[in-house]
C-alpha cells in the first residue's frame, strides 16, 4: 500500500530522532566519546534510509504541484471563450468534468480575507457576505475557506453494524493540507454527529429509551408460551434528548504587521485557531456541565462511576472494574481517555501474572495503543491524575454531536489599539449530550451497565 507524505515525513523524523539518539550515547560515555565503527555504521545506514526517504517526499511534492497545475487549467474551461474545446457530460457517459469550485467571495485566500475584515475592503467583497445575527457579531467566512478553520467538521460519524462510520459531505472536505496538520479530536471522529441543517441552529429532538431497570431492550418482555395461550402485552417506554447548538468563539491576538502581510499570516492563523477550536469541543464533550455548552460524558446522568481503590493511584482491579461496568456490546467500540498525567502508572500496569496489560501502538501505520486491548488517548483535555474523569472508558457512539451556524470570523483594531494588534474571533454553534439518560441493567436484572463508565476518587 501506497505511504502518504504525512507518514514518510514521520518515518523520517523517527529516522532523524534515532540518529540523535546515537550521538547522545556517545557522549554520556565517560571513557570515550567518540562512535564506534558500529555506531559509525548505523548512522551512516539511517543517512542512507532517509536519503530515500526525501527523494520519495520530493516526488510527491512535485505530483500535488502537477494536480493542483492541471485543476487550474480545468478551472479555465469555464471560460466562454474556450467554451466550445470542454468535453460534454454525455461524451464521458454522463460523468460530471470536475467538483464544482466553491465560492471564495473574491478573496485569494483566508488570510486576506481576515486583512480586509481588519483593515477595510475597497472591493466591497465584504458586504456581500451574511452577518452573524447572534450576541458574537462577525460576517460568515466564504465557502472556500471554511474547511480551512473548521476541518475538525468533517469528521461526521453515523451508527452502524459495525460501529460508528465515516459520513463525509463533499462541502466540508478540507484541502490536503489542512488534513495533514489538523489537531487530533478525541470525540467528533468517534461520536454520531447531527449536520446543521435549516435552519442550522434550531432545536433537534432525538427519541431515547428510558430502559434504566427495564433491561437494555427497554419495557419489552419476551416469553415462551404454550399453543393457544396469551401473548403478552408489553411497552417500550421513550424519553427524548434534545440538542440546541450554543454559540462558542474562539479569540486570537495577532500583529498589525503580521496581519498586513496576509500571504505569511494566512496558515498561522487558520492553524491557531482549529488548534484552539478543536481542543475546546473536545472539553466540553468530555467534560462540560450542560450550562450554555455541550454536556460532557463524565456528568452523564446515563453513566457509571468506579470507585479507585487507592487515592491517587490506578491500579489494575480499577481498570478491570471498569471495564466489567461498560456496556457489553460497547466493548469493540469503546476507548479509554486518560489524562496525559496518568501515563506512567497506566503504561507500567501489570496484571497478577505480571504482565503489562498496556500495548504501545504504532502512530505511522495506524495501530493505536492499548489497554486491557482497547484503543487509549491521552490527553490534557479531562481531569489529572487522583481526580474524577482522569481516566474514562467510553463508547462514542452513543454521544450526540449537533453541528450549527458558522464558522463567524471578526476582527477588531480598538482592543489592542495601542500594542499595534489585532484581536481576531472566530464564531460557530454546537451542542452534544449522551445519548444514554440512564444506566442499563442487563439480562439477569441485576448488574448495571454503561457505554459511559468514569473513575471517580475513593470510597470515603
Amino acid at each position: 500500500m501506497k505511504k502518504t507524505k504525512a507518514e514518510l515525513q514521520q518515518e523520517r523524523a523517527a529516522l532523524i530522532q534515532n540518529q540523535r539518539e546515537i550521538l547522545n550515547r556517545a557522549k554520556t560515555r565517560a571513557e570515550d566519546t567518540e562512535l564506534t565503527e558500529e555506531e559509525v555504521t548505523e548512522f551512516e545506514r539511517i543517512n542512507t534510509e532517509i536519503a530515500a526517504l526525501e527523494e520519495r517526499i520530493a516526488a510527491l511534492e512535485k505530483q500535488a504541484g502537477l494536480e493542483e497545475e492541471l485543476a487550474k487549467r480545468e478551472g479555465t474551461l469555464d471560460d466562454p471563450a474556450s467554451a466550445r474545446y470542454r468535453p460534454s457530460a454525455a461524451a464521458l457517459g454522463g460523468s460530471p468534468v470536475q467538483a464544482k469550485l466553491k465560492d471564495t467571495a473574491g478573496f485569494s485566500s483566508f488570510g486576506e480575507f481576515v486583512n480586509a475584515l481588519r483593515f477595510g475592503d475597497s472591493k466591497g467583497r465584504i458586504h456581500n457576505l451574511k452577518v452573524n445575527e447572534n450576541q458574537g457579531g462577525g460576517v460568515e467566512v466564504p465557502e472556500a475557506f471554511r474547511d480551512q478553520v473548521m476541518s475538525f467538521r468533517n469528521e461526521f460519524t453515523l451508527g452502524g453494524d459495525g460501529g460508528a462510520q465515516p459520513f463525509i459531505p463533499t462541502q466540508f472536505r478540507p484541502d490536503k493540507v489542512l488534513q495533514l496538520n489538523a489537531p487530533d479530536s478525541i470525540v467528533r471522529p468517534r461520536a454520531t454527529v447531527l449536520p446543521a441543517g435549516s435552519p442550522p441552529d434550531s432545536k433537534i429532538t432525538i427519541p431515547a429509551l428510558d430502559q434504566g431497570s427495564n433491561g437494555v431492550y427497554g419495557g419489552v418482555e419476551v416469553k415462551w408460551i404454550e399453543e393457544g395461550g396469551n401473548k403478552p402485552e408489553t411497552d417500550a417506554d421513550m424519553k427524548e434528548v434534545t440538542l440546541e447548538p450554543h454559540e462558542v468563539a474562539a479569540t486570537t491576538v495577532v500583529t498589525d504587521k503580521l496581519l498586513r502581510n496576509w500571504q505569511a499570516a494566512d496558515s498561522f492563523i487558520r492553524t491557531l485557531l482549529e488548534n484552539a477550536m478543536t481542543a475546546a469541543e473536545d472539553i466540553a464533550f468530555l467534560t462540560g456541565d450542560g450550562v450554555g455548552k455541550p454536556l460532557g460524558v463524565s456528568t452523564a446522568a446515563g453513566g457509571l462511576t468506579v470507585k479507585r481503590k487507592t487515592a491517587n493511584q490506578i491500579a489494575y482491579i480499577d481498570v478491570v472494574n471498569m471495564l466489567a461496568s461498560l456496556l457489553p456490546e460497547s466493548v469493540g467500540n469503546a476507548t479509554f481517555i486518560a489524562h496525559q498525567s496518568t501515563l506512567p502508572q497506566l503504561m507500567t500496569m501489570q496484571d497478577p501474572a505480571g504482565r503489562y496489560i498496556y500495548i504501545q501502538g504504532d502512530a505511522t501505520r495506524g495501530v493505536p495503543s492499548t489497554l486491557l486491548g482497547i484503543p487509549i488517548k491521552f490527553t490534557g483535555r479531562t481531569k489529572p491524575l487522583g481526580s474524577k474523569g482522569d481516566l474514562q472508558l467510553v463508547d462514542f457512539m452513543y454521544y450526540l454531536i449537533k453541528d450549527g451556524s458558522g464558522p463567524f470570523i471578526d476582527a477588531s483594531e480598538h482592543v489592542l489599539f495601542r500594542q499595534n494588534k489585532t484581536v481576531i474571533k472566530a464564531f460557530w454553534n454546537v451542542d452534544g449530550k449522551p445519548w444514554v439518560i440512564e444506566p442499563l441493567t442487563l439480562e439477569d436484572g441485576v448488574t448495571k451497565v454503561s457505554p459511559y463508565v468514569t473513575l471517580d476518587v475513593p470510597t470515603a
